[in-house]
């Protein structure tokens, strides 16, 4: 046997405070359910359906792996770093983005396309988290730490451009705005490197043409 109760407001017999189900009991809503206010719904949502509006606040515990947001910067102009260049940045390849939990970890990609001039030299590059290098490789005397690089000399020693991508999962540990960023160097007699060209840069419908910079920052709960 079903009953049926039809009210315009509920209210604790108090006259304020919260209104309770019994234990054991669920709340069964089979239309639109409305809450305004500051409302805490505890044991989970079960077939929830799509919510609509509202924020999200910052207590909420999202499952691991959730990615929480994603920021991305294109670099569609060019660089030139010369020869015998240490670590610098290359203009444009940053990306800024503030977590939203503490623990989270932040997956950062990049991918660019470049050119070093002189065969039987690379470019080397590394990941920045402000000021202090992430996902670079061991110590090895005085040859360059870097995260990935480019070599002209891996087409047989003609000039060519190469494309080379890196992706790193950082601990960052704070909810503050947080800049990544790529810098390059250069070895000495490498002559120029270009990102986003060629060392012709021959602007004819056969190319080689230009192309854009890349660096992402995903958000993933942990």
């Amino acid at each position: 046997m079903s009953s049926k109760i039809k009210v315009d407001t509920i209210e604790n017999v108090a006259g304020s405070g919260n209104v309770s189900l019994g234990s054991g009991h669920n709340l069964v809503v089979p239309g639109t359910l409305n809450i305004t206010g500051a409302s805490t719904l505890t044991g989970g949502i079960a077939n929830a359906g799509t919510i609509t509006a509202g924020t999200i606040g910052s207590s909420v515990v999202f499952p691991a792996g959730c990615i929480l947001q994603t920021v991305q910067t294109a670099k569609t102009d060019t660089f030139t770093a010369g020869g015998n260049t240490p670590f610098t940045d290359i203009t444009g390849m940053s990306v800024t983005i503030t977590p939203k939990y503490n623990n989270s970890k932040i997956m950062i990609y990049t991918t660019l396309t470049g050119e070093v001039q002189n065969n039987t030299y690379a470019a080397h590059f590394r990941l920045m988290r402000g000021s202090t290098a992430i996902g670079i490789g061991d110590a090895n005397s005085s040859a360059p730490r870097g995260s990935f690089h480019i070599d002209s000399y891996a087409s047989g020693g003609s000039l060519a451009m190469i494309t080379a991508s890196f992706h790193f999962m950082d601990s960052p540990a704070t909810t503050s705005a947080t800049t990544y960023k790529v810098q390059v160097q250069v070895p000495n007699g490498a002559g120029n490197t270009y990102v986003g060209r060629n060392h012709s840069d021959n602007s004819s419908s056969g190319g080689p043409g230009r192309y854009p910079a890349i660096i992402t920052a995903m958000e993933i709960a942990q």
